[in-house]
Order: structure tokens, then sequence, then C-alpha cells
């Protein structure tokens, strides 16, 4: 790691003791990273977040400062953090003053006389002063964390920074593996090399399989423990065997995009459509005016948000609604979110096509991760929707420990809300698996929406990270569900299995928000990489490719017409009354290397989302075999090209160098926002002058 001409601060590791700090200037710097600065002084507390991926040691911090405008003391703090902001005690603080003068490209380094010991987890470094004024270096080189701040116009709160580069530049010493600050060291991505099969076409498939659909929330792409999925880019800190299973058995995607945030998604896989439609109109949770929280304030912003839905229509036809036409037992299970809002109960599962629903609700996320005891003796997950998941909420009984192999430290322990989603899509399961017909049930874990609380078993396997160990409950519950295909009865005999008649699709609903997205750039609600691209792996023994990998393009509202085409296609909604936006990758499944055409995936997000988003157009697209990104920013009024193939962290612009290429994904985008049909009603962000919504205008080489 470089280090600048800095200023040795010597800190003592006592958790809340003040200490006398020195002051020694080392080698010159190199700030070739630095985009710009930000202000450091009384009453205005600045720090960053970062992550820490194994246990080791905190021997120092080193911190690149642009300038000292006035001297005084300088105060660190090392906390832990919870979403993403300190809690707690500080685990160390340290006074000290600073040098009268201090030249640009200089860095602080504070160095611990004993070394720190943190355990795998997220902390932050707080900074504070009562009578200095400096300014730290910002850079994007660092996505394990943001910079943070508080002061009075946060209400004292910490909050996200609200630069565009809103990371401090900075690095850590010791044997703890977080942070660079300048030149990263290259990232290789590894291309898997699918083994010699024999493809299966449409024709081959006789009946028609159950579906069991997965989906997660909040999960990231690579949090998971699977190399072919990734790219290699997995964490080591992810380890989920039975997804492995599902993915050594079955046809990972590298390129599966979903919506940037939870409802979204769930309205695109359940109506097929994008949010222009008028049977869907789900941009966002909650509004699109949600300023604040650091991000661009309603004042400073040119547009206002148009009014949207929080509910897939009840006019539309669902997913679960075609599928029973063509034959299907339907049933919900988990998060659901994009029902009981605008439309009542009318757009309630029971009531968008599933015969069952256990937990559908318009609840967003769970409110507690643990059963806990009522005053009459029961025991309910307090909060959780209308209660559905209660009768599975009693504490662990040796019998049922024994059964699932989980350890017996839990007997009368608090049943783990996972572990009562898994009691519900077993019961499910078992029950559709007895019938003829096939089924399609739909799964969606509250995992690992926060909070974020781990299963204590799982939380020491995860070396105390909540997220982790929550990653691996929902790994349970797959393993708990191909256990099941394989003995639907439980009875240990396997000669009733489903398994060659059912297909497992796994994937998440967003980007991941808890930690970073490493490679990927930004984190759920935006729409870079971080937030939309998402793991997708499809299992169906017999019938998928082993151990295969394709980077065919997939958005969310590609699974209906997929789940169509599985089943036969006997069915399918009148495309003058519900059309279908998405393209099916049934063949895809069946063939990985197939090469299979489709138009560009879309996004239109016309309003804000606090600092992660603001009026927005983008369009992912394949040009001469390579994958783009085009990109507008109404607030700048400018376009962006992005070649995701070799810049996955979407470092460059290209746009200059690439016109043609920007020109044909800007000619696809407005012909997609322009197409002309009763259904589609695309909205755009509100000029404030105007009033009027304003369209995205039209790409030239010359703006």
């Amino acid at each position: 790691m470089k280090l600048f001409s800095t200023l040795f601060l010597a800190l003592c590791a006592a958790a809340t003791s003040t200490q006398a700090l020195e002051f020694s200037t080392l080698t010159s710097a190199n700030s070739a990273q630095t985009k710009g600065a930000t202000l450091l002084a009384a009453g205005n507390a600045k720090g960053q977040t970062f992550h820490v991926e194994k246990p080791g040691e905190l021997a120092g911090i080193t911190l690149q400062v642009t300038n000292i405008e006035s001297s005084g003391s300088l105060t660190l703090q090392i906390y832990p953090t919870t979403d993403g902001f300190p809690q707690g005690e500080a685990l160390h603080t340290a006074t000290a003053a600073l040098p009268t003068t201090m030249s640009s490209g200089k860095a602080l380094q504070a160095k611990l006389d004993k070394p720190l010991s943190l355990a795998a987890g997220d902390y932050a470094i707080a900074l504070s002063t009562d009578d200095a004024a400096l300014r730290l270096s910002l850079t994007n080189t660092y996505t394990g964390g943001s910079m943070i701040r508080k002061n009075a116009s946060t209400k004292e709160k910490w909050q996200l920074g609200n630069s565009k580069d809103a990371d401090l530049c900075f690095s850590l010493l010791g044997d703890i593996p977080a942070t660079s600050i300048a030149d990263p060291a290259p990232l290789k991505l590894k291309k898997h090399t699918n083994p010699k099969y024999e493809p299966l076409s449409l024709s081959d498939i006789k009946t028609q399989p159950n579906i069991i659909s997965i989906m997660v929330d909040d999960l990231g792409w690579n949090q998971i423990g699977i190399a072919q999925a990734t790219m290699g880019t997995n964490p080591a800190i992810y380890s989920t065997p039975n997804l492995l299973k599902l993915a050594k058995g079955g046809l990972s995607f590298t390129h599966a995009y979903a919506q940037p945030n939870c409802a979204p998604t769930r309205a695109a896989m359940i109506s097929g459509q994008y949010p222009a439609r008028i049977h869907n109109d789900v941009y966002v949770v909650n509004s699109l005016n949600r300023f604040g929280s650091g991000g661009i304030s309603k004042q400073a912003a040119r547009f206002t948000g148009p009014k949207q839905t929080g509910d897939v229509a009840a006019a539309a036809t669902t997913a679960a609604e075609a599928l029973q036409q063509n034959g299907y037992a339907t049933a919900h299970i988990g998060k659901y979110h994009v029902g009981g809002h605008d439309g009542g109960d009318t757009t309630l599962p029971e009531n968008s096509g599933f015969d069952i629903n256990i937990g559908g609700f318009k609840q967003g996320h769970q409110p507690v991760c643990f059963a806990s005891q009522t005053d009459d003796g029961s025991w309910q997950f307090r909060g959780l929707g209308r209660g559905d998941f209660d009768r599975f909420a009693q504490p662990y009984t040796s019998d049922y420990l024994e059964k699932y192999g989980f350890p017996s430290s839990l007997d009368g322990t608090a049943k783990h809300v996972s572990d009562a989603l898994a009691d519900a899509a077993e019961e499910t399961l078992g029950t559709l698996a007895a019938n003829d017909e096939p089924f399609y049930i739909q799964l969606h874990p509250y995992a690992v929406h926060g909070p974020v609380r781990s299963r204590p078993d799982l939380l020491a396997e995860s070396k105390g990270d909540h997220l982790v160990g929550f990653v691996k409950s929902v790994d349970l519950i797959v393993g708990r569900i191909l256990d099941q295909v394989d003995d639907p009865n439980g009875d240990g005999d396997t000669t009733d299995s489903i398994a060659d008649r059912t297909i497992i699709l796994f994937t998440s609903d967003n980007g991941g928000t808890h930690k970073n997205n490493y490679p990927l750039r930004g984190k759920k609600g935006m729409l870079t990489e971080g937030g939309i691209r998402v793991p997708l792996i499809a299992y169906w023994p017999g019938v998928i490719p082993a151990d295969t990998v394709t980077d065919h393009l997939v958005h969310t509202v590609d699974y209906y017409p997929t789940y169509l085409q599985l089943a036969g296609q006997k069915w399918s909604p009148d495309p003058a009354e519900h059309p279908l936006d998405g393209h099916s990758f049934a063949e895809t499944l069946l063939d990985p290397e197939r090469s299979q055409l489709r138009e560009p995936i879309f996004f239109l997000f016309p309003g804000y989302l606090d600092t992660r988003a603001t009026p927005t157009a983008t369009a992912i697209g394949i040009v001469d075999g390579e994958k783009y990104k085009i990109w507008y920013d109404y607030e700048a009024d400018a376009w962006s090209l992005y070649a995701i193939d070799t810049d996955i962290a979407e470092e460059k612009n290209i746009i200059k160098e690439k016109p043609n290429v920007a020109k044909h994904l800007t000619n696809a985008l407005q012909n997609w926002l322009t197409q002309e049909h009763n259904t589609w009603q695309p909205k755009y962000p509100i000029e404030k002058e105007s009033g009027t919504p304003l369209p995205v205008p039209k790409f030239t080489t010359t703006k």
C-alpha cells in the first residue's frame, strides 16, 4: 500500500481514554485517486465505514488530508456499526493537537500503541473537532463502505455523506485486509468452462414441471459461496453448500438483473411487466419523492417525482393466475409487498391467483427475527403480517433439532423466522406434491432484510457476523426444499421423488445493502450494477445441464413468460389486455450456450431515493457481442456509457469513444419509451418550472 507524506499520531488502545499524540513526517504523497475533499470543522463530524472480512488486528489508520485551514485538536474514534452507522460505545477514542499547517497531499496516520483486535464485521472511523478546520480527501476507489456525517442538519444523527464520491481516502494498518487508498489491485474475473452436455429442446419436455421460485430479500449478487455464479468475486466469508449443490447440479446466470429495490422487482415478477404498464406502476417502495438522508434536497432538486401505486393492480393477470389457467396449483409463502396498499384485500395473494397464502401481506420486511412468548403463554412473531407464521413459532425441541441436524444447544430457545418459513414451505410442498396436478410455489424469505439477526449457532459459525449467519439460514431453507423434493413424504423412501419433474429457481430482489458489493458499484436502490445485478441459479436434474454457466441477459420480467413456456403455454393472457414485457429464457435453461438474442433490458426511474437515486433512464444491451449500459441522468442532463463486460465496476464513461454504441442503445431506449399500447403509460419526472413531465431527450453525439 502506498503511503503519503504523513503525520504520525500515536494512539493508546484504551477504549474510552483520551491520550496525547505525537506527529512526524514520512514519505511523499501520491494522490492520483483523490476526487475532491470534504470539510471537517466544529459541529460537523465526518467518518468512514469499512468492512473487516476476516478477524485481525488493527494497528492504525491513514487519512489523506488536502489541507489544514486552522489548527486545533482532532478526536478519532472507532465504532462497531449496525445498518451502516456507528452504534454503542466506541472501541477506541483518542484526541491530539493538529500541526499549524499541512500542505496538499499530506496524510494523517493514527497508529495505535497496542493493536485493536477486531472480529469480522462492519466498523466506522469517526472524526470530530471542537476548534480546528481541515479538508479530508475523497475517493471512489473503495466500495466496502461509505463516508458518513453528523451535524445540525442531520439532527445530530449519523447519515451518509452527500458527495458524489462519498468515500474518505483512507487505509488500514495491520493484518486486516480491508482498504487500499490508491492503486487497487486489478480485478480478474474468472470465466467458468462448461462441461460437455447434450442439450434438450422444449419438445423433449413431456410433462408440466413443478416450479419452485425462491426470491431472497436484499441478497447481493456475490453474497453466496458460488464462484461460477459470481465470476469468482464471492468473498470467502459466505458458505452456502446447498446453493452450491444447486449450481453444481444446474445452471448459474452471471448477468441476471432485477429492479433496484424490493417492491418493484416483486411487481415485475408477478406481472411480467415493467413499471410503465398501468397494471404494474410500482417504481420504488413508498414514494418517488424520498428526499433527505444526505441526498439531494427537495429544494435543490430540479424535478418532482410523479405519483405511483404500491400494488400490482387487481385487474392484472398475474403469473399465478396464468399458471392456474394452465392447470397448476399455486402457493405463496413469505414476503409479498405488492398487495394490500392502494388495492386493499383485492390485491393480496389469495385474490391474485394463489390457492395458498402463508405470510403474503403488504408488509415490506420482518419486524423481528425471533419468536417471543406472549402474556397468555403462546408464541408469536410479533408484528409479522397477519400472524400466519405464529403456528410455526414454538421453541425448538430436541426432536426438531435431531430431524434437521441442528445443534442441541438450541433446545428450548426461540424459533428463528427463517426456520418458521422453511416449516411452512415443507408443509405446503408436502400438500401440493400429494396431488396429481403440477404446482407453483413462490417462496420469498424475509432474510436478509434488516433487522439482520442470525440464529445463535449460525452466528458462532460466522465468527460473529450476523449477515453471514443470516445468509446461512437461507441456505438451510434451500437444503430443506431439496431434501423434500427428493423425499416428499419425509419417510426416507425416495421412490416417490419429484426431483425429475421439479425446477427450482433461486434469485434475489435487488442488490445487497448491508455490506459492499465489490467489485460491483453501488447497492440496493441504485441503478448501478451493485443495485440491480442479482444471483440466479436454476436446478432441474436431468433437464438443465449440470455445472453450467451462461452470460445470457435476464430480467425479472422474464420469469412469467418462462413459466408459461415450461408449462406448455396452453393458455396465455391476451396481449391486448395484459402484454408481457419479458422474454422466456426456457431455451437457455435447456442449452446454456445456445445463442439467444433479446432486446435490451430497460429501466426508468422518474423520482428520488435519498442518496441512492435521482431521475434516470437506463438500458443494458449487447452491441457487437459486448454488453454495455447506457445511462441518462436528468439532474445533470448528461449521458454515460459503460462497457460492463470489461468494466464491471462502471468506472470509465466511454461515451465519447463509443458514440455508435451509445446511439444504438439510446435509439432502443427511445423506441421502448415511445411504444404505443393502451397499457403503456410511462411516468417521467415533473419539471418544477413548467409543471410538465419531461421525457428522456434524444442522444446526439455533439452533446
